[in-house]
């Protein structure tokens, strides 16, 4: 049997063992699967306890993905922009960083439909969270990825690191917008929001039963939007994680409807 967990501070509302669960039981693998709350600086000596009593591969949430990548030693393309890993795996000696958000998030767009070959990315957001993503972003040849941010002075970096990267513009039209930062009353980012195309996507990377406020926000500016949440992301990155551990690759579908009927209840 193979030891798994998923890592994070807090971690009670993680849905990753119920998910890697379900991709387990489709491929016939037999798993344990745990959550694990580690305190928040002890994270180091909680993961090598970890494999050293027989894990074979933790998920990484936050706070500690920069940690993440930095005890590994051995790390996969994917994490090498935004230097964060969601998942780590026991290669023998080794200890394997990866990312698969932006993998993830890619996928999860593209079982909608949407197609990004030249069209218009706004992020809301300056964490690393978009640097999990952007490299994969880019790879699908959108026309542009323009940021927008309560600290304008953070987006040279971005912008050193992508030629697809700009700042917000009022004027443009976009086609989908992802968002990465709360939905709380004092994010006043939404309303910085002008114009979207007529059949633009709205993402919120934060996974809930209700509409958020992003979510609404940009219903009020445009009520034709088709709206998403990040729970397809969610799945998405955990699948491309599983067939990265076990050569293996689960059926995400079922997991839609499932994990929709967990948060309703």
């Amino acid at each position: 049997m193979y030891k798994l967990a998923v890592i994070g501070n807090p971690i009670a509302h993680s849905l990753s063992p119920f998910i890697w669960s379900e991709f387990a039981h489709q491929c016939a693998i037999e798993l344990e699967y745990n959550k694990i709350c580690a305190p928040i600086d002890d994270f180091e000596h909680v993961v090598r306890d970890f494999f050293a009593n027989g894990g074979y591969a933790l998920s990484v949430t936050a706070p500690f993905k920069a940690r993440a990548y930095a005890l590994a030693n051995q790390h996969n393309p994917h994490t090498l922009l935004s230097q964060t890993a969601n998942h780590l795996i026991a290669k023998n000696t080794l200890l394997l960083a990866d990312n698969t958000d932006g993998i993830g998030l890619v996928a999860d767009l593209r079982r909608m439909g949407r197609i990004l070959k030249d069209k218009n990315i706004l992020i809301i957001g300056s964490g690393s969270v978009i640097y999990s993503v952007l490299s994969s972003l880019e790879a699908e040849a959108p026309e542009r990825i323009d940021l927008l941010m309560r600290d304008s002075s953070k987006l040279d970096d971005f912008v050193q690191k992508s030629r697809l990267v700009d700042a917000y513009d009022a004027k443009v039209s976009y086609d989908i917008v992802i968002n990465t930062t709360p939905n709380v009353a004092e994010n006043t980012l939404f309303n910085q929001v002008k114009r979207l195309s007529t059949h633009a996507l709205a993402y919120d990377m934060i996974y809930t039963a209700k509409q958020t406020m992003f979510l609404k926000a940009m219903e009020q500016l445009n009520a034709e939007i088709t709206q998403a949440n990040g729970i397809g992301m969610l799945i998405q990155q955990a699948a491309a994680a599983f067939s990265l551990i076990f050569n293996q690759t689960p059926d995400v579908d079922p997991l839609y409807p499932l994990l929709q009927d967990k948060m309703n209840g």
